[in-house]
């Protein structure tokens, strides 16, 4: 139940993840709970790796340029968690805390690195 409210709360970050999927040039698979546009590096998954980004994740989608497996899909993954807590309200302060924090000491980043058995 506290998943599928989970899911409506951040349905409208979904569908902005899922336009930007699209920019992919790729058809996505659903894989570990989500909808994952990670076949290859096109379009803005290739825009990613450019600005030494591997993934990002947008609602219920995750936009990779390497498959999400393993210790990225974890990160990832809790990020969908995140969406989940903070619905529409996730990309406003995610950039308002990237203003503060900028991206190495971002709390929502820092809190995906722990849930990914990641080093800081």
């Amino acid at each position: 139940m506290l998943t599928a409210l989970g899911f409506l709360w951040t349905l409208p970050n979904t569908l902005i993840g899922l336009v930007l999927g699209l920019l992919t040039f790729q058809l996505p698979r659903v894989h570990g709970g989500a909808l994952c546009f990670d076949r290859a590096p096109r379009g803005l998954s290739a825009f990613l790796l450019a600005i030494n980004r591997m993934a990002m994740t947008v609602g219920f989608v995750i936009i990779s340029a390497e498959p999400a497996e393993g210790t990225l899909l974890r990160h990832e993954r809790h990020h969908i968690r995140q969406y989940m807590v903070w619905g529409p309200l996730f990309l406003p302060a995610y950039f308002l805390l990237f203003l503060g924090f900028g991206y190495k000491r971002h709390p929502f980043e820092l809190a995906a690195m722990r849930a990914a058995d990641e080093a800081e």
